[in-house]
């Protein structure tokens, strides 16, 4: 977990927000808040420097805590949000997760805070990883796809020169068999003889030991 963590409160109570502060200091984190209460100045802080976690009241007169949560889902989904809250009924609670709550904490019963943002963090995180590896993996699928699509021209029949043995391509061009490959295949062509071809030009070169060359 970062040494420094950045929580945003949503919150209109000073009093609480000290509250909650102090629960923070006594679960031995540290962090850094900032305390928001309208619509405006939450929009402007997720906006200007996304928190790692969200700390936010239910209902307050200037804003509310569903409509936070929202914002936040729609812009940043992997940030916790966890309501913290003066009471939440069964029904409250339930549809506070179906809409995204990472969890929610009674504001007497603060000890209960930091286990709770610990556990929200530690979720996002897994989620971050698995995203990136779900991430690689379309990745590496729309590359294969890809190679697969320059080397579809490769199946069936090819027109050849029955003499030089150039290849003749889609647009009517002549080219070599190694001009074709390197261009549908990306491959880089080394040349050296077969030990047939090597009998041919210089008899009896193949079955003779290397040696290397004198310095």
């Amino acid at each position: 977990m970062k040494r420094d963590l950045n929580i945003l409160i949503v919150e209109d109570v000073p009093a609480d927000v000290r509250l909650i502060e102090n629960a923070l200091r006594r679960g031995g984190l540290a962090f850094q808040t900032r305390q928001v209460e309208t619509r405006q100045q939450y929009t402007l802080q997720l906006r200007n420097q996304p928190p790692d976690v969200i700390l936010s009241d239910h209902g307050f007169p200037a804003f509310d805590g569903y409509t936070a949560l929202s914002i936040a889902k729609s812009q940043f989904p992997n940030i916790p949000f966890i309501f913290v809250t003066g009471a939440l009924g069964e029904e409250v609670a339930i549809q506070a997760f179906e809409k995204g709550a990472s969890d929610y904490v009674l504001k007497h019963h603060l000890e209960n805070l930091v286990p709770a943002v610990v556990r929200a963090l530690k979720a996002s995180e897994e989620r971050r990883k698995r995203d990136e590896v779900e991430a690689e993996r379309k990745k590496l699928m729309l590359d294969m796809l890809a190679a697969m699509q320059k080397t579809k021209t490769l199946r069936g029949l090819l027109p050849i020169c029955a003499s030089c043995k150039k290849i003749r391509s889609e647009q009517g061009e002549w080219t070599s068999v190694e001009a074709f490959l390197t261009r549908h295949l990306e491959v880089t062509f080394t040349h050296g003889l077969c030990p047939e071809c090597a009998d041919t030009l210089y008899p009896g070169m193949s079955s003779k030991p290397f040696k290397p060359a004198a310095p």
